[in-house]
């Protein structure tokens, strides 16, 4: 799942949105002194993250969305299906969570602004562009989507034709939306067993 999610997926605890921000960012085991600036709650933020993408990974659904994206896409289908989900939780952001997709994300980045002081530089970065492009919010616009895959094409060579990706949600919209909405669900369910919520 990308950035939408997992921030959803913390259930509105900051320490859980920051902690699932920094999944990506911090290496190895937790209890490694590189690990120290980290406290407990932004831990079981982390491994929430690893939780989220272990469960995608292994989901029949998510196995099933990979396998129908073009070959083109290679090993980094992943990411693609990854965007697609995101854009699919953007779009009926309403039907998941009280607030508005554009509160909810001005609550967001209004929590990473707070925390910056424990954001490692590399994720700094990251946070620095999703607020200023508004990512979270314009995940759930054709011209938001395809932006974005256009930006990582850029960024990161080995990501080469990702940039076509918008172009294969939108003309095939209905297949993906359907992985979506079996999948998310039971990602939804594991997360709250993960955290042990009732």
């Amino acid at each position: 799942m990308n950035y939408l999610a997992h921030f959803y997926l913390s259930f509105d605890q900051e320490p859980l949105i920051i902690g699932n921000l920094l999944g990506d960012f911090a290496r190895g085991r937790l209890d490694h002194p590189r690990n120290d600036r980290y406290n407990s709650p932004i831990k079981q933020g982390i491994l929430l993250h690893r939780q989220i993408d272990s469960f995608t990974d292994t989901h029949p659904a998510g196995q099933a969305c990979r396998q129908a994206l073009p070959a083109r896409f290679g090993k980094y289908k992943g990411v693609v299906m990854d965007m697609y989900f995101d854009y699919f939780l953007a779009k009926h952001f309403k039907d998941y969570h009280p607030l508005s997709l554009k509160h909810f994300t001005i609550w967001v980045y209004g929590i990473l602004e707070k925390h910056r002081a424990v954001i490692p530089p590399e994720a700094l970065m990251l946070v620095d562009s999703m607020i200023k492009y508004d990512w979270l919010y314009n995940y759930q616009f054709a011209e938001g989507m395809n932006r974005s895959f256009v930006g990582m094409s850029r960024r990161y060579p080995f990501l080469a034709g990702i940039e076509q990706a918008g172009t294969e949600l939108f003309d095939n919209e209905a297949l993906y939306e359907s992985y979506f909405r079996q999948f998310f669900p039971d990602l939804i369910s594991t997360c709250k067993d993960f955290l042990s919520f009732d």
